[in-house]
């Protein structure tokens, strides 16, 4: 038997240091990522603090007489606390009729915007068709207009169509800005679903349509639910084209209504923050409900091209 083989197996040279020293390594990692995972929480509470700082001011404002905002400011620690400024907001600014406006404009426009998006979108994921790219193209050209620059044709457009008067002038703009941004996260959400369960469906003799309806819109439900929250959201604050198409106050939505509490030589801050509070507890309650659904959602819609 040979002198190698009695010696034993070659150990090869440093690797007994590297080994001593892999411990010492993994535990120097474990604190380097746990340092990363403080200074993030830290950036983290910072910024939350950031967008909280605004709210929090509206809130005391709103909960205090309007005569202590006047004489100690806004972000001033309350003397006195009331809840009066709430029902005074809602009589003098006349709520109720812009929140049903606003209701209205949204319980028809979300979910018809939602369904013509995914209509658009199924074709554009699961089907090869000359013109494909150009369409995807136009739709993130459309993601990069401007609001501003559409109010002068929106305007010729409604009174032309006379129907500046009413709230059912806003149904088509708010559909139009919506499409870009829904039909890319619908396409992205439908390229996810597994081509073997539709090619399957296609087998057994399955129409298009009754894919797109039975199996894939299921399948795709949370960016369905997802898209519906950011587009009610969406249309419950806008207010630059509302303000320029409604011409009658009856027909105004929420943003204009609460608009009208301010002012023309004095405001009163007290109910201008209390009236913006509850025009945003509807939307807040709506994130809470839906939050589950929102980051998975625009998330798997957002994965593929």
């Amino acid at each position: 038997m040979s002198a190698g083989v009695l010696a034993g197996p070659r150990v090869a040279p440093g690797s007994e240091a590297r080994a001593e020293a892999a411990p010492g390594s993994r535990g120097r990692s474990r604190a380097r990522q746990r340092r990363l995972s403080s200074v993030g929480g830290v950036v983290v509470l910072i910024g939350c603090l950031v967008f909280l700082t605004p709210v929090i001011v509206m809130v005391v404002t709103a909960l205090q007489p309007n005569a202590n905002v006047v004489a100690n400011g806004p972000a001033a620690f309350p003397t006195s606390l009331t809840l009066s400024n709430f029902p005074a907001a809602w009589s003098t600014g006349a709520l109720g009729g812009y929140y049903l406006n606003s209701i209205m404009i949204n319980l028809v426009k979300v979910p018809t915007g939602v369904v013509i998006a995914s209509l658009a979108a199924y074709p554009l994921s699961i089907f090869r068709f000359r013109g494909r790219k150009l369409v995807l193209v136009a739709l993130l050209v459309g993601l990069g207009v401007p609001q501003v620059i559409t109010l002068y044709p929106l305007l010729q457009l409604s009174r032309v169509m006379d129907l500046s008067g009413s709230v059912w002038v806003l149904f088509l703009p708010y559909l139009a800005f919506g499409f870009p941004f829904q039909i890319l996260v619908m396409r992205g959400a439908f390229t996810n679903v597994p081509r073997e369960i539709i090619e399957s469906a296609r087998i057994d003799g399955a129409t298009e349509r009754r894919i797109w309806a039975k199996i894939c819109m299921p399948m795709v439900l949370p960016s369905l639910a997802s898209l519906a929250v950011l587009d009610a959201v969406a249309g419950w604050n806008e207010f630059v084209i509302a303000l320029t198409l409604i011409n009658g106050q009856s027909s105004e939505t929420l943003p204009l209504g609460i608009n009208n509490l301010v002012g023309e030589f004095g405001t009163n801050f007290a109910q201008l923050s209390a009236g913006t509070l509850i025009c945003v507890v509807p939307m807040v309650l709506l994130f809470f409900i839906a939050r589950r659904y929102l980051t998975r959602g625009v998330a798997a819609g957002a994965v593929k091209g």
